[in-house]
């Protein structure tokens, strides 16, 4: 089996993802805010003293506000922050009213919830899954979605693979390193011309199986990744005591509203590369495309690799990521937090919020958008 390529990276601290966030006793509480000292905070009820600590928090850790006037723009919300924890009554609404002062930024790496919530959100998540549009790989339905994580049907005659990579996570019986060297072998024999890469229904995981696929299609050495970018934070500092030696030495030599870059990824020296597929990909994006599925499309985009069908993105090619947890010590509030940005391979777009396919086309007729690739991309 193919060496998988990994990326190498200084890991500082492990990330989280919210939604499997499971011991909420490990969140570390904040309480370190040279706010607490302050007239407001000592005699503000908990939900403005929470909301000050909140602020504080976000203000210090989030890269987005590592430029100071956007702290600036942050803290000028507070007095109205405040005016509304004055009459607050119920931790929901609390929630709801930190989440609307995060705007844009309130996302599923960014959030805030409370116990009761999570706990509901986990019992939701234990009940059985609505039933999927199709369970079968059929012609007559063959983007409707299926019940596997990763499944491919090769059709001869029209010269199509067709993948549909609903999550980014291994099946224990067919790893997708070994399943990926199993399709391209069997495109290879059958010398299929186009692969269709369905990540519509795909709301990420872990990225290492995007660059599982991405390898087989560009040759490594050449291709473009994100670059990373961490912003060291005294919350941070309470996960990896380290941190904040590192932050301390960062600042000290001028770097105190500069983001820390990480080293670029290398391939490993034995690292052997996959043939290289020479046909047209396809990728197919909908509006479930999302987090590690849409590293892969960006990436796709940002080195040429394929064409983009299908509809806007609802993520951001750049975007941010790497989770912190948090507990707010006088409601109990809990919340996590973004300390990474990752930044799209085409600096020119760096700054786009959304993605547009090469070709829109619509993703609720699933035959019709089956026949239009079938009648522009088939042998």
């Amino acid at each position: 089996m193919m060496k998988r390529f990994i990326y190498i990276f200084i890991i500082l601290i492990a990330g989280w993802q919210w939604s499997t966030a499971q011991d909420v006793s490990k969140f570390k509480i904040l309480n370190d805010s040279a706010y607490q000292s302050s007239n407001e905070y000592l005699s503000g009820n908990k939900y403005q003293k929470d909301a000050i600590l909140f602020m504080d928090m976000v203000a210090g850790t989030h890269p987005y506000y590592i430029k100071a006037e956007r702290r600036s723009e942050w803290f000028a919300k507070m007095d109205s922050l405040l005016k509304q924890c004055a009459s607050i009554q119920l931790d929901e609404d609390f929630v709801d009213t930190l989440i609307a002062v995060l705007g844009p930024l309130h996302d599923k790496h960014t959030e805030l919830t409370t116990e009761q919530r999570l706990q509901e959100r986990k019992n939701t998540g234990k009940q059985e899954p609505e039933a999927a549009e199709s369970s079968a790989a059929g012609i007559d339905c063959i983007m409707c979605q299926h019940d596997a994580l990763y499944d491919y049907t090769i059709f001869p005659d029209m010269s199509i693979c067709y993948l549909q990579f609903n999550q980014c996570f291994d099946i224990p019986e067919s790893p997708f390193e070994a399943f990926l060297d199993d399709m391209f072998t069997e495109m290879e024999a059958k010398k299929i011309k186009t692969l269709v890469v369905d990540v519509q229904y795909n709301g990420g995981g872990s990225s290492r199986l995007c660059d599982e696929l991405l390898q087989h299609l560009y040759p490594v050495e050449n291709l473009e990744h994100y670059t990373n970018f961490m912003r060291f934070s005294n919350l941070m500092a309470t996960y990896n005591p380290k941190i904040a030696a590192v932050k301390a030495r960062w600042e000290n030599d001028g770097h105190k509203d500069e983001l820390y870059e990480m080293p670029s990824p290398k391939i490993p020296a034995d690292y052997q590369q996959p043939a290289v597929y020479e046909g047209n990909v396809i990728f197919v994006m909908g509006p479930k495309s999302y987090s590690s599925a849409g590293i892969l499309l960006t990436v796709a985009r940002d080195n040429h690799i394929g064409t983009i069908v299908g509809t806007t993105s609802t993520f951001s090619p750049s975007h941010y990521g790497e989770v912190l947890p948090y507990r707010l010590p006088n409601t109990g509030v809990l919340g996590s937090i973004s300390c990474k940005f990752f930044a799209r391979p085409d600096a020119a777009t760096v700054d786009d919020t959304c993605m547009e396919p090469d070709c829109v086309i619509n993703l609720d007729d699933k035959e019709q958008a089956w026949q239009y690739i079938i009648k522009n991309y088939s042998n």
